[in-house]
């Protein structure tokens, strides 16, 4: 059974959808979902919710401000997205009669490092699963850049910040020109047609600045609950030595899975089964 939600984060209507858990197998677990960039509740993560509603979790699922259903401007500033987070954590805990259960997170690319986050900043986070995700944007995203490309970035971000905050000019960008690899090339035209009105967004293109500060090197030892994570070993999005530094950092009570496949390949096929098999025994059994 799925219910609509609604819920306030800094003054915002967000909304989202629970999965309450088949009755016959609860788990007394909460499972909230956190997914990518520019994604929205109802791309790729309903199988997911399904399949652990039925096997006795319950679910929530939920756009970040000023996406898909929620209010706010469509921007993408993690700090903003992670309070999102908190503000669900705080009204599942609190729903129907999920008080007593247990809560994880369930992040994806961008959102895998969020819940990674979120898991030092409120206590009520028993365990997290992160997939596809990056420790440090600016080094994920620079990598592969020779020291005229990275100066010529640099200063083209520098110049647009500059305009937004003299002449509150705000170039904005379709989805397309920020994820321009050929992986999400190919992952934007396959599901574009169902879920135009999602892939049809502009974002500031100080979105990539945005991205660039955002680290998560420094909280990774805070990080005590069990963590699952998976790598996508031909990942062009984000890359697998990041998800290496991740699992090198964390401290104890951590797991890493291989798959050998690109950043969206997690999402379907054999793969896709294979990796939802394990997390099913990881929630059921790790907290």
């Amino acid at each position: 059974m799925t219910k609509k939600i609604e819920f306030y984060s800094d003054g915002l209507l967000l909304k989202g959808i629970f999965y309450k858990a088949n009755e016959t197998l609860k788990k007394y677990k909460t499972i909230i979902m956190c997914h990518g960039f520019g994604g929205i509740k109802e791309l790729l993560l309903p199988k997911y919710a399904n399949i652990f509603s039925k096997n006795g979790f319950d679910v929530f699922t939920f756009d970040y401000r000023g996406f898909g259903e929620s209010e706010g401007e469509c921007r993408i500033i993690p700090e903003e997205q992670i309070r999102d987070i908190l503000s669900l954590i705080n009204f599942a805990n609190n729903f129907e009669d999920l008080k007593e259960n247990k809560i994880a997170l369930w992040g994806t690319s961008l959102g895998g490092a969020y819940a990674l986050k979120v898991s030092t900043l409120c206590n009520k986070i028993m365990g997290v699963y992160a997939q596809i995700t990056f420790s440090n944007g600016f080094r994920n995203n620079t990598s592969y850049l020779n020291q005229d490309e990275l100066a010529k970035l640099e200063k083209t971000i520098e110049n647009l910040v500059h305009n937004e905050i003299i002449k509150n000019k705000v170039l904005k960008v379709n989805l397309k020109k920020i994820l321009n690899d050929k992986q999400s090339i190919e992952f934007l035209n396959k599901y574009g047609n169902d879920f135009k009105e999602a892939f049809d967004i502009k974002l500031p293109f100080s979105t990539i600045n945005n991205i660039n500060k955002f680290s998560i090197d420094s909280i990774l030892q805070q990080i005590n609950i069990p963590t699952l994570l998976v790598q996508a070993d031909l990942d062009t999005v984000n890359l697998p030595n990041e998800m290496e530094y991740i699992y090198n950092n964390l401290k104890n009570n951590k797991s890493l899975i291989h798959v050998d496949g690109g950043h969206y390949d997690v999402y379907e096929g054999d793969t896709f089964t294979k990796l939802i098999s394990d997390q099913l025994l990881w929630f059921s059994k790790a907290f």
